[in-house]
């Protein structure tokens, strides 16, 4: 919802959003009461606290509802002013993508979607002076009994108030046709959803942006110094000041343990040796001090909007750069790659390559990174390079490599592109 809400936003400041724009996004469990809706009304306080349910209220109108991680929320920007064509529009749309993944889906004047007279799917929308904005809550395989003790007044406060909204029969999707995990029915309502007219772009040509990862999007130099410190502890190895790291990071896992081995220790079987330490205590603890640079949400999320495909190329290993990716940036990127067996890394240029084949680039591109590695690979791809100042390669290194185009904040990318 912050999301939505920043978009509607940047739209109405700048104008960004000139074409339509949707996502989907799954939140911890939560109580989502309407703007006109009288919080205490709506709400068992008692039960949210002692479960641990967050409470929030939105922009839009629309009842009271549960949220956990059995629902699928989406949510739709349109640049358009004519909120309730927008709004019928939406709501045909997702009753026609549950049709489509065999569910005898149905709307309603109340602007649900019904599934054998239960309910499955409420919406809202609100507008903006320079568009509107359209939400949904789909029910796939949500807790129905947290759903109702969550928002249903406790007897005390059912004495003193009227209870305002209608409670209607639900059902979870998953109940009437199982389509795996709430994950694999994201997947799927998505692809759905995008094959629709609603969303279908107009014939600009494709922009996007391919970001490294670590030094870029994340400092991520705390969680690996204390991993690579780990493995060598673990190995009999002298470690090092955390403070080294950052010059120590920047062609992969290998290289980086490489270069953190004493002299006369860097062969590749005590590479190897000191890797399989590595690798199991970053998985557990790649999250623990990494954070996004500042700006650096809001920057994807106008990026985002403005229609670019969004992609992460990373010299870290695969699992790492999806799981760290996704864990900050869910449902932001359209593909991420990391290192792969048989794939060359950076500064190699395949990893840029197969990004593009695999989002049909063509058209207007760019490569965002905070290293000389990083320019090196863009210069290979024949791509535009913008340097970042805020990572792991000092700025006067950057300038004294050569770099030409060199931001020191997020937001000036936006000036730049």
């Amino acid at each position: 919802m912050h999301l939505e809400d920043y978009l509607a936003r940047e739209a109405e400041m700048v104008k960004t959003i000139e074409e339509p724009l949707f996502f989907t996004w799954i939140v911890e469990p939560t109580v989502i009461y309407g703007r006109h809706q009288c919080r205490e009304q709506e709400v068992n306080e008692a039960y949210c606290a002692a479960h641990g349910v967050r409470v929030v209220q939105r922009q839009s109108g629309g009842g009271c509802v549960y949220a956990d991680r059995g629902n699928l929320m989406v949510s739709y920007v349109s640049p358009s002013t004519h909120s309730q064509e927008v709004f019928d529009l939406f709501l045909r749309t997702l009753s026609e993508a549950l049709q489509r993944l065999g569910y005898e889906a149905v709307t309603t004047a109340h602007n649900d979607i019904l599934v054998g007279e239960r309910k499955v799917c409420g919406t809202a929308c609100y507008t903006t002076p320079t568009g509107t904005v359209v939400h949904a809550s789909m029910l796939y395989d949500v807790n129905l009994e947290a759903l109702e003790q969550a928002i249903t007044p406790s007897a005390d406060k059912l004495a003193k108030h009227a209870v305002a909204s209608v409670r209607q029969r639900v059902r979870n999707l998953r109940d009437i046709r199982d389509l795996g995990d709430i994950e694999n029915f994201r997947t799927m309502i998505e692809k759905e959803i995008s094959n629709l007219q609603i969303f279908k772009s107009s014939n600009s040509k494709s922009k996007m942006a391919i970001f490294d990862l670590d030094g870029t999007l994340l400092n991520t130099i705390d969680d690996l110094g204390y991993a690579c410190n780990h493995a060598l502890e673990a190995c009999g190895y002298p470690t090092h000041a955390i403070e080294e790291y950052p010059r120590l990071v920047g062609n992969g896992v290998n290289k980086l343990i490489e270069r953190a081995l004493p002299e006369g220790q860097k062969d590749e079987e005590t590479v190897l040796r000191v890797r399989a330490h590595f690798v199991p205590y970053y998985d557990a603890h790649n999250c623990d001090y990494t954070r996004p640079y500042e700006g650096i949400p809001e920057l994807l999320a106008t990026l985002k909007a403005r229609g670019y495909k969004l992609a992460v190329a990373s010299n870290k290993y695969q699992a790492a750069t999806e799981k760290i990716v996704t864990h900050f940036f869910p449902g932001i990127f359209d593909i991420i790659l990391g290192e792969r067996t048989g794939v060359p890394r950076k500064p190699d240029p395949q990893i840029v390559w197969d990004i593009m084949h695999s989002l049909s680039g063509k058209g207007r591109s760019i490569y965002i990174g905070d290293s000389l590695v990083d320019r090196d690979t863009a210069a290979n791809a024949a791509l535009p390079f913008i340097a970042c100042s805020w990572g792991f390669v000092p700025r006067e290194q950057l300038v004294a490599a050569g770099c030409t185009t060199i931001i020191d904040h997020p937001t000036e990318l936006l000036n730049t592109l």
